[in-house]
């Protein structure tokens, strides 16, 4: 059976081109350009909220990180040195911030049923999954990562969603490297287990 998630590590063929759009914007955001700041609000938005209701577990008070971030991380652009992605150093304060706001009201708990639908692009070849409509695909993504512990489940959303190298998710989540990887290993497989499980039952239940 193909593996469910090997088409997450794959990357653009124009990421060159991307990342100088992103310098300029970013140049531009220093600037104080509105136009700017929208575009990387924009950009980045999504799994920055990703990673705040997964740490908050709470849908308003993950808008609320998210929107904290932002206005952290722009009114901060200045002192910002570029030693590592500006998607980076973004997502790190947004963990940064979702862990002040769970320490003040003292919850430890994720609910998952709170948590962002990830809109995630996987695809295998078997013919169980491509039996399924693209809104039930996603469902059973949704409910399988739903299963992962709250870290593992935020390295397997940076490293396949947003497309952080290890070196870049330990930055973000102050991690040693062989964490991570550890991380990343189980994910994938409680993963694909997980969604093997689900789609081996909805197939019974559709024969």
């Amino acid at each position: 059976m193909t593996t469910l998630i090997n088409k997450w590590s794959k990357r653009s063929d124009d990421a060159n081109e991307v990342s100088m759009q992103d310098d300029h914007f970013l140049e531009r955001a220093i600037r104080g350009e509105r136009t700017a700041l929208v575009y990387l609000v924009k950009k980045y938005k999504d799994l920055a909220y990703t990673v705040a209701i997964k740490v908050v577990a709470n849908r308003e008070d993950a808008e609320e990180v998210v929107q904290d971030a932002f206005m952290k991380a722009f009114a901060s652009l200045r002192e910002f040195r570029r030693a590592s992605k500006f998607s980076t150093w973004l997502y790190r304060i947004v963990y940064n911030t979702a862990l002040t706001k769970i320490s003040r009201r003292k919850l430890v708990t994720v609910d998952i049923d709170g948590q962002n639908e990830t809109d995630v692009c996987v695809s295998r070849t078997d013919q169980q999954f491509d039996l399924l409509e693209h809104a039930e695909r996603k469902k059973y993504i949704h409910l399988a990562l739903g299963k992962l512990s709250r870290d593992d489940y935020l390295v397997i959303s940076l490293h396949y969603i947003g497309e952080k190298s290890i070196a870049e998710i330990c930055q973000i989540l102050d991690m040693k490297k062989s964490a991570v990887k550890m991380r990343l290993l189980r994910g994938r497989k409680q993963l694909q287990a997980e969604l093997e499980a689900l789609l081996s039952l909805e197939i019974r239940n559709l024969l």
